[in-house]
């Protein structure tokens, strides 16, 4: 289970409380089968507070991994539109940042496979195997 810590402005009804943590708690319970054999257990941290100004709610959200910390924030009419909004960026974040380390991993294991040429006239010894193979490709 992935430990949610919520934080709500005063203003905000017991009710409403309770029915953005049960939405909340279905949604980010999804993530769970993403760190399954993660050594950092993941931790999200959502504060949701009222502007009374704007008439509009502040949903922020972060979540913590081995994959460094992924923050998303909007404003909305209704708790829900921004948990959804908040959710849907940290979703994509999240992908672009395992995408990013896929990427990484593929090319670093392309360039060892990458030959190197030695020049002629350089001014140490070539290693055995390498002076072996180059001496039967002229042959």
């Amino acid at each position: 289970m992935v430990p949610i810590h919520y934080r709500f402005n005063s203003e905000i009804s017991q009710e409403e409380k309770i029915k953005l943590r049960a939405y909340l708690d279905g949604k980010i319970a999804k993530w769970e089968k993403f760190f399954k054999h993660s050594e950092f257990p993941p931790r999200v941290n959502i504060e949701v507070e009222f502007l009374p100004k704007k008439k509009r709610y502040r949903v922020e959200m972060q979540l913590e991994t081995s994959l460094g910390r992924i923050i998303g924030a909007c404003e909305k009419q209704n708790m829900q539109e921004g948990a959804d909004e908040v959710l849907e960026d940290i979703r994509c974040q999240f992908h672009r940042q395992k995408d990013k380390l896929l990427t990484l991993r593929r090319r670093a294991g392309m360039s060892i496979k990458k030959l190197f040429r030695v020049h002629k006239s350089a001014r140490f010894r070539l290693p055995g195997w390498l002076r072996d193979r180059l001496g039967r490709r002229k042959k």
